[in-house]
């Protein structure tokens, strides 16, 4: 005997692999989930620390003294009022179109946008065009309970001197982005009731998109001058 001791090594192969086998899978499925909801919005299984909303937006408190101060031309819509969802006075600014056509939204959530190139409060013809934003990335926005609005429910439009209009809801729906560009912009810039002024009322809903910067859904609600 040699009196020497050879103490035997562990084989740590196999574990090492199966460690590095399970890394793998798992970096694999973060990365389809990943492109999955940056692609597509469907929001992963697994927490993935990402954003729901469009983080350009500003969520900043619009204040009393900012509200008494918005001024706009007489016969533009100045203030909206929709008691209803607990929306009693908010500034009414007037939107175009972006570079790539598509309708713009104010820029901060707690204001709403009215489309210059829809009808004005008082026409008699068409429907008054206004948007407003769902939420931020941290708080509701304006028109965040847009689509709880009943039908019979009250609309109040200011003008710029001051004049009031009350419109009625006559109905609320929720359809996918696709057919609000295809067909749904173009009813909502005419009245519901040809015989009627109209007001249609737009935000967004259901998945955010981060690829397209947008929401898939929209809620559209229409209604026409109360007489």
């Amino acid at each position: 005997m040699s009196g020497l001791h050879i103490a035997r090594k562990r084989n740590l192969h196999i574990a090492r692999w199966t460690f590095l086998f399970f890394l793998t899978a798992a970096i694999i499925v973060y990365i389809y989930y990943g492109v999955r909801w940056y692609n597509t919005g469907e929001l992963s299984p697994l927490p993935l620390p990402v954003a729901a909303a469009d983080d350009s937006l500003s969520e900043e408190k619009i204040s009393k003294q900012q509200v008494n101060a918005y001024t706009v031309e007489p016969t533009n819509p100045r203030f909206i009022r929709i008691p209803t969802i607990g929306l009693y006075e908010s500034r009414v600014l007037q939107v175009g179109v972006t570079p790539n056509n598509m309708l713009d939204t104010p820029k901060n959530i707690n204001d709403t946008g009215w489309y210059s190139k829809s009808a004005k409060p008082g026409s008699g013809v068409g429907a008054i065009v206004i948007n407003g934003h769902n939420g931020g990335v941290t708080k509701d926005g304006i028109f965040a309970r847009l689509n709880t609005l009943k039908q019979g429910d009250e609309i109040s439009i200011e003008r710029g001197d001051g004049k009031k209009f009350t419109y009625e809801v006559h109905d609320v729906r929720d359809m996918p982005l696709d057919w609000v560009n295809k067909t749904g912009m173009k009813e909502m810039m005419y009245s519901v009731d040809p015989s009627k002024e109209g007001l249609s009322l737009i935000t967004c809903s259901g998945k955010w998109i981060p690829k397209q910067k947008v929401f898939d859904r929209r809620v559209l609600v229409r209604a026409t001058l109360k007489r």
